[in-house]
């Protein structure tokens, strides 16, 4: 089981080492064709493929400390590191959306013609970039639905963002250089840019929005807390007392702390094994990582 919980782990970071390599040679590719085309579309996408590939960095860096699991200095292990890595891809994904917002209400401004060699380029760089960033966000999603965890959401948000991206600039691109002699294919390229800040401003809202709530310990929705109390009924005849149940969520982990009294003179043996039952119990309604079952 051991070895399993680590090959999952591994799992995690070698998603975002693919997205480090091909975001690399996609930044590359981004500032050659953004230099070589007059489209501010190209160097709005330049902007935010360099940030993009730094906010994978971030989550290549916080998932790699996140399986070092427990150590002597952190006993909880990396779980709010991951939360505040993935506020740090938020506020990239921020500062893209500023930069391309900026540089596309000067374009809507002054609309040109989009040409140059790296037109044709693009088209064929976002086509196979898609491609690759449909399969990293795939990916990206199989290990979000296996393990809620809010850097393994914001990573996944960041291949979607990517995704997006690459087929509005597809479009985009196709758009400009095929009708360039039509006047509103001039719009194309400062749409594809608006379009793409958006997008990057809704996923980065989200990311922050479930990274705080993972800060804060933020308790469990009330029906978790009411299949905790389905299993505490289930057990009423064998404790005296419930004096508090405390859930909370950290790191896209859920932890559960039961505090109960039990009668004096109960042996200890049969507080154990109520304990053991109760814990089978909720482990088996609701996904808990760790319950603590606490005699006061």
């Amino acid at each position: 089981m051991a070895g399993k919980d680590k090959n999952s782990k591994k799992g995690r970071s070698s998603v975002a080492a693919a997205g480090l390599i091909s975001g690399g040679v996609g930044v590359f590719l981004a500032v050659f064709m953004a230099v070589t085309a007059n489209s501010i579309a190209l160097w709005a996408d330049c902007a935010a493929t360099v940030i993009d590939f730094m906010a994978v960095l971030i989550a290549w860096w916080g998932l790699n400390k996140s399986e070092a699991g427990k150590t002597d200095a952190y006993h909880y292990g990396f779980g709010r590191f991951e939360s505040l890595a993935s506020m740090g891809m938020a506020t990239l994904m921020i500062i893209s959306f500023m930069v391309i917002t900026g540089a596309a209400f000067i374009r809507f401004q002054t609309p040109v013609t989009v040409s140059g060699p790296g037109v044709l380029i693009g088209i064929v760089a976002h086509l196979v970039f898609g491609f690759i960033n449909g399969r990293l966000t795939f990916r990206s999603l199989t290990l979000e639905r296996r393990e809620k965890s809010s850097l393994v959401t914001a990573q996944r948000r960041i291949f979607t963002l990517k995704l997006a991206a690459n087929i509005m600039m597809f479009c985009s691109l196709v758009i400009s250089h095929f009708f360039r002699d039509y006047s509103w294919s001039r719009y194309a390229d400062p749409v594809a840019a608006t379009i793409i800040g958006c997008t990057l401003l809704a996923g980065a809202s989200k990311t922050f929005k479930f990274s705080i709530r993972d800060l804060l310990d933020c308790a469990l929705e009330e029906r978790s807390q009411l299949l905790i109390m389905r299993a505490l009924v289930h057990h009423f005849d064998q404790y005296d007392q419930i004096h508090e149940i405390r859930t909370r969520c950290a790191g896209g982990k859920i932890y559960v702390e039961i505090f109960i009294e039990f009668a004096p003179d109960r042996l200890h043996g049969k507080v154990m094994e109520t304990v053991r039952s109760l814990k089978e119990e909720i482990y088996k309604t609701i996904k808990c990582d760790e319950i603590l079952v606490i005699t006061v």
